[in-house]
């Protein structure tokens, strides 16, 4: 089992150096200045299908490692999403909600998280609470979160309740400030941390004007379901209600009750490319 494996089941985040050599990060940082964002509950950059081919390769390569490994085995890439400070990205501790959405599971799910513009060493960075220090201090809470998404953690009074933004309700009550377990990796443009899908992680800050680059992995061979789909709570709504890409899942699912994930995403895939094409000939009528 290699470092990065290892490192991802016991403390769920690897930080690799130099991931990315100059001159990919350099091309990345363009792609980001020249390209096109996309607003649905926050904005994003959208990374050309020429820039994700630029380090294809390495994400491959990066992959194979887990093709042994039954427990955690993302093996499937998709496009890349650029999160910058100066469009308002600035999150408190949350495990990812919309891949939970989607994926209904994060057990073999990785974020490969690159920055590519990055002024600061030691400044607005991802602060993350690693798995095992999570596992020590709060085991029967891990227990509910392991593996899963969605949630969000908010502190008062020395203490921290985690909400269910899937299903509504609180995963767990701690006694103690989540902020108490958190690590901060130092990243620099070019550098790759590696994140588990149920990592609880946040925005150090957004003094400055930092670029990264994420790539989701992911198993297309998990089986999705409607029921799983279908619950929900006023957080989960709040982002249906934002994010166009529902619908087609909503669709896909009255059509069956469960698929793989690979089946799910074709449907939203040609859903996006239908809204498009209607986008493009409304624009045309109107010039």
């Amino acid at each position: 089992m290699s470092y990065i494996v290892e490192q991802l089941l016991k403390r769920g985040f690897v930080h690799v150096p130099g991931f990315l050599d100059i001159e990919e990060t350099e091309a990345l940082a363009d792609d980001y200045r020249n390209g096109q964002f996309h607003r649905t509950v926050y904005t994003l950059g959208h990374a050309t299908p020429e820039a994700i081919e630029l380090i294809s390769d390495k994400i491959r390569s990066l992959l194979t490692q887990f093709e042994d490994v039954t427990q955690f085995k993302p093996s499937r890439f998709g496009g890349g999403a650029y999160f910058a400070t100066e469009k308002g990205i600035n999150f408190g501790w949350h495990q990812d909600h919309e891949s939970y959405f989607i994926n209904q599971t994060h057990q073999h799910y990785l974020n490969i998280y690159i920055p590519v513009i990055k002024p600061e060493l030691e400044r607005t960075n991802l602060c993350v609470i690693p798995v095992d220090r999570f596992m020590e201090h709060a085991p029967e809470a891990w227990s509910r979160l392991e593996w899963g998404g969605a949630a969000t953690a908010k502190t008062e009074n020395g203490r921290t309740t985690i909400s269910n933004d899937h299903a509504g309700g609180l995963h767990a009550e701690l006694d103690f400030e989540l902020e108490e377990l958190g690590e901060t990796p130092a990243l620099a443009a070019g550098d790759a941390l590696l994140l588990r899908g149920d990592m609880f992680h946040r925005t150090q800050d957004n003094d400055t004007e930092r670029v990264a680059i994420s790539i989701r992995a992911f198993n297309p061979d998990i089986t999705v379901v409607r029921e799983h789909y279908e619950q929900s709570c006023p957080a989960k709504r709040w982002f249906q209600a934002n994010n166009p890409m529902y619908g087609a899942i909503s669709d896909a699912f009255e059509e069956r009750d469960r698929m793989i994930l690979s089946e799910l995403m074709m449907s939203m895939f040609k859903a996006r490319q239908a809204r498009e094409r209607a986008a493009q000939t409304q624009q045309s009528a109107a010039e």
